[in-house]
């Protein structure tokens, strides 16, 4: 029987694809003739809504935003998605659930469309259950997408976790009631965050197998 539904957040937890973000901020704000986004700078819009992210690194007013969406996923589409890859172990730990008897889900703030060709690309794609990513055209929040994977699978939030690398992951995963698991290897989420706000964290993906055993445990 399944034992429940296991959500994954995709950039910073399935995968690095922070050469390729960074990438495409700079090569976006070069557009507007912004030259000097230092990596640091950029790595604090890792995680969370894109849009927010990519108005807070460029600066720009609301009504420049959606054209700077479109700048960026031109960027996108022709280079920053090669530049991502697969962190070790995922393969393994995605066929791990699975013969455990695991739903798998994803919610990612990607747009829908490219979070399945990256997953494609990768060779894992048909180890998903469900998947949601963001649109183009209605504005979802990070909850909304975690709520489509429940309706999808018919699991309810009890028996569910989400497992992301952001503050904003975690929100969403109170605001939709199922449980979080942090992957503190990812961009925005430490031990100390963990400590601080008594959740469970992961340094790799494996160990959320781990983790998920124990919790199965009579004993633990």
């Amino acid at each position: 029987m399944p034992k429940g539904l296991i959500i994954f957040d995709l950039d910073g937890t399935v995968n690095d694809s922070s050469p390729g973000i960074l990438y495409c901020y700079r090569k976006t704000g070069e557009t507007y003739g912004i030259n000097d986004l230092s990596d640091d700078f950029l790595r604090t819009a890792l995680t969370g809504p894109f849009e927010i992210n990519i108005s807070k690194v460029l600066g720009l007013k609301e009504d420049q935003i959606m054209e700077a969406v479109k700048r960026y996923i031109v960027f996108y589409t022709a280079e920053g998605r090669f530049m991502c890859e697969l962190f070790d172990g995922m393969a393994e730990t995605l066929d791990q659930l699975r013969s455990r008897g695991y739903t798998i889900g994803m919610a990612t703030m990607m747009v829908d469309e490219y979070a399945k060709d990256t997953l494609k690309r990768y060779g894992i794609l048909d180890r998903f259950d469900t998947i949601h990513g963001a649109s183009l055209e209605v504005t979802y929040c990070k909850e909304d997408l975690v709520r489509m994977c429940l309706e999808d699978t018919g699991m309810s939030p009890e028996e569910s976790i989400l497992v992301g690398d952001g503050p904003d992951d975690h929100r969403a995963a109170k605001e939709s009631g199922v449980g979080f698991i942090a992957a503190r290897y990812g961009y925005g989420i430490d031990g100390e965050y963990c400590r601080q706000h008594s959740i469970k964290g992961i340094d790799r993906p494996l160990d959320l197998i781990r983790i998920l055993d124990s919790s199965d445990d009579p004993e633990s």
